[in-house]
This record gives structure tokens, sequence and C-alpha cells, in this order.
């Protein structure tokens, strides 16, 4: 789940027990979908723990909220927009309530966070902060993601709020106009709140990633500098020196596709320029994987005194060394280095679809998945954080699919720890499971890797899986995959 800003790898592989992700558990409310407005979210599981922060006010009263949009889970949080260009207080998520209470709303274009393959400039991520809660937003999947503060000890809480829609209960299912357009920020008939102890032992699981070999949790933020590579800016933000393109692209490219529609009732033309750096003090500097943006840029467009900047794109050392780093199982992988990681064939033909669907040219059945905007390249795909090198080793696979969530340094109490990347721990039950599991179709419950995880390219998937097939020795060594299980991808920072 939960909010890693710029850059969220969700674990690849998960042992049976883990992938049990039932909306109809405790926690949830069923509501006929004629019913208006929807039933009141019955009291989750979490709130039978302790704990006392912002969110567990609100949904584990006497008198829980009966949400129904995106809207009214943004007021209850007063997550309004007052002041765009308000400033933020010095000691601001020292105990986020500190907060300016106006909303800020930072937007992303690329992410490699949960959900990062459905981000791009047509359906951006929003990460709204103010008052005492972070919240996190995109559509094409159901759910917002939510972060506070511990009013007793100032430890950060994360939770995961899940929603239906009518058209879960139809049997087509849920099409691209319910998923990404505004259809999806109302009429929610179904709710489930869960927090990260919930969510542990599943592929949301917050704290891989937010709790990566620390004992307390942070909010992750890949870029803190200037110019913040993969983040919106508003279109009158332009360099009149500079030869590359800024977040003003992404904004342009918004609006070519969206127009004036607005996203998570927020018109994102109206935006602040100062949101992403309001958002680094909340986030604060102590960052365990940094994309350095400034340090990228000049490499690709450097610069020469007498003769200014390069007139053609250079490559980046930094990038492709921490992309080196990710493959040996060191650290996690960055954001693409390019402002974007979409295919601009593809971008260009799904904003003319949409805008021809907001004209009333295109009936809502035949608007195209806004996810499919991606290269079709399977190296650019790997680069970009959806798949595995296609010309991986059986090895090197583990480690770019399974090793962000099967190591050493992740729990080790949970169901998910039976699997590790370092084969010669297992026992031949655990190695066959884990083909059957790889081999189940990809929207079927168990799979490895989950949908929304990078994942196997056909041609690395069939020699990992020929390789499992074949007669491992238990207790055998592989130094490669030992180190990058012990190793847990926890690498990647600055001192």
């Amino acid at each position: 789940m939960c909010l890693a800003l710029a850059s969220w790898v969700l674990c690849a592989c998960e042992s049976e027990a883990d992938l049990t992700h039932d909306a109809s558990s405790d926690g949830a409310v069923s509501v006929d979908a004629s019913a208006a407005p929807p039933a009141t979210l019955e009291r989750p599981p979490l709130c039978e723990r302790d704990g006392a922060d912002a969110v567990r006010d609100a949904f584990c009263s006497d008198s829980p909220p009966a949400l129904s949009s995106f809207e009214e889970l943004r007021a209850l949080f007063d997550l309004q927009l007052q002041n765009p260009d308000a400033g933020v207080p010095g000691d601001v998520f020292a105990g986020i309530r500190g907060l300016d209470p106006a909303l800020h709303v930072a937007v992303l274009g690329h992410s490699t966070a949960l959900s990062g393959h459905r981000v791009s400039p047509l359906n951006p991520r929003l990460i709204l902060f103010g008052g005492n809660v972070l919240m996190t937003f995109q559509r094409g999947v159901q759910r917002v993601e939510l972060v506070t503060r511990s009013s007793k000890t100032g430890a950060l809480a994360f939770y995961l709020l899940s929603f239906e829609q009518a058209c879960n209960a139809t049997a087509e299912g849920c099409s691209n106009a319910d998923l990404y357009t505004p259809a999806i920020e109302r009429d929610w008939l179904r709710l489930r709140l869960e927090d990260d102890e919930d969510l542990k032992n599943t592929p949301a699981d917050c704290r891989q990633c937010h709790q990566r070999g620390t004992t307390e949790a942070r909010l992750l933020m890949r870029e803190l500098e200037s110019p913040w590579t993969h983040f919106f800016f508003p279109v009158s933000v332009v360099s009149d020196d500079f030869p590359g393109e800024n977040g003003s692209a992404l904004m342009r490219d918004y609006i070519a596709g969206k127009g004036d529609e607005p996203y998570g009732g927020i018109d994102l033309s109206k935006t602040s320029a100062l949101a992403v750096f309001n958002l680094e003090g909340v986030v604060g500097p102590n960052q365990p994987l940094l994309f350095d943006a400034p340090k990228i840029e000049n490499e690709r467009w450097p610069w020469t005194a007498g003769v200014g900047y390069a007139t053609t794109i250079h490559g980046s050392p930094t990038w492709e060394g921490a992309y080196e780093a990710f493959k040996r199982g060191e650290q996690l992988a960055l954001p693409y280095l390019e402002l974007r990681a979409t295919d601009p064939t593809k971008q260009a033909q799904l904003a003319q679809a949409y805008r021809r669907y907001l004209e009333g040219e295109m009936e809502a059945k035949d608007l195209p998945d806004l996810a499919d905007i991606f290269p079709d390249d399977p190296k650019l795909r790997a680069r970009i954080g959806l798949a595995t090198e296609p010309d991986a080793t059986p090895a090197e696979a583990l480690i770019q699919a399974c090793g962000p969530c099967h190591n050493d340094v992740l729990d080790q109490s949970i169901s998910r720890a039976r699997f590790s990347i370092a084969l010669g721990r297992l026992p031949r039950s655990e190695i066959d499971l884990a083909i059957e599991r790889i081999e189940r179709p990809g929207d079927a419950p168990g799979v490895m890797p989950p949908p929304e995880a990078r994942q196997l390219a056909p041609e690395a998937k069939q020699r990992l899986l020929e390789y499992l097939r074949g007669e491992l020795d238990a207790g055998a060594i592989d130094p490669m995959l030992e180190r990058a299980a012990a190793l847990g991808m926890t690498g990647g920072g600055v001192p």
C-alpha cells in the first residue's frame, strides 16, 4: 500500500496465506447498490488494538462516518483547497499537527509506488497533505492511502481505505470508464479500512518500504531537490535557458487529455508551484533512497563554460549505477530517469480518446485502458520498473522480481518469509509451491509476482521455471542470491 511518494516497489512473491485478502472479511460492510447514501462503515478490527490518531478518531468512534465519495473523505479530514500558496511552518510533521491547515497538493506523473503501473501524465498520483493527515490517490484502483501520526507516541500510522462501486456487482465488472473517470470518485458502496498491521502479510504491505531495515516507519520521498523530475508544475513555470522539459510539460500533457476536468475534485492547473517544496518539509531529509534529480539532469544536459548546455541529451552514470545496484539486490529501483515513462504514440492516442469521450464522441464502454500507456519494448519496461530484464538469468530474475519482498531484512515472523530468494535454504516443497504460483493466471489469487509488482519478462520467466524444476541441492549456496537476501535492498541513500 502506502505512501512511497516517488518510488515504491511492491513485493513480488508471496506465500499462499499472504495473498488471501478478501474484501468480504471483517471490517467491510456490504451495501445494496441502490441504497443512498451507503451504509456506515462497520467498526474495523484495527479499532480493537491500542492506538490513537486522526484516522482512528474518525473511523473508530461510536458513530463512524458514512462516506460515499472521495470528496467526503477529503472533507472528513479538512483537506480543502483554501490557500494553495500558503507556506508550511518549520516544525511540520514532527507531530503532523503543526501543518498549515490549507490543503497542499503535489502531483506525480510517474511512480514506482503501489499501483504505479497505472500512474502517468494522463492518470497522475495525488499527494494531499494538510492538517494532520496525508493522503494519496490515483484513479484506476479502488483505494486511498492515509498516513497520520499517533497522538500518543508521534509514530507514523499507515492506513488503506478500499471501496467498491456498483460495477463490482455486475457480471462484466468495472469498465475503464468506471475506473479512470470521475465515476471512481463517487457513489462508493462498500468500504474497508485496514492498517499496516492488517496489511503486513499481503502484497499491500506498507512496512516493506516504509520500515525496511529500521525500527520505526518513515515517510518516503525520492526526489528532494529541484527540478523534481516527475512532479507536475503549473504551465507558467518554464525555464528559458535549460534545454530539457520540466514538470510544466507534464501539466500540459494532462490538460491535452483531460482539459479542465477536476481530478480528485481538484483543478490541477491551479495547484501551487510550492507544493513539492512544502512536501519536502513534511517528509524530511532523512531518506534511504534518492533520485538525485539535479545531478541526473546535469549529467543528461551537461553545461560547459562559454558554450552553454549540450544540444543533445547524454546518459546518466548516476542513474545507471543505481539501476545496476538494484539488479544486484543492493537497493530498490529508482524512478525512471526521464521526465516521462510513457510511450509518446500511446499517450497521444489515449489523450485523443479521452477527449473524444469527454465530448460525447466515444461511448463509455469504448474508453481504452489508460494504464496501457507504457512502451512495449521489454528493455524499456524493465528500466521503467514494470518487468524484469528480458535476458535475466534465473538468479537475476529472482532478485529483480522477488528480492524486494523475500529477503532477510523484512519481518521474518510472517508466512511471506517462508520463501527466500536464497533458494539453497528452501525445502523442495516450497520451491514446488513457488512454481505453481508463478504459473497461475495473472489475475488469479496468490499469483507470483502479484499483479502490481514488477513482472517476470516472458523469456526470464521461462528460464526461471526451468531452473526451479531442475535438481536444486538443498543447502547449496549461491553467493549472489545469499548476498542479495542479506542486503535486502536497503541501500541507495546518501550520508
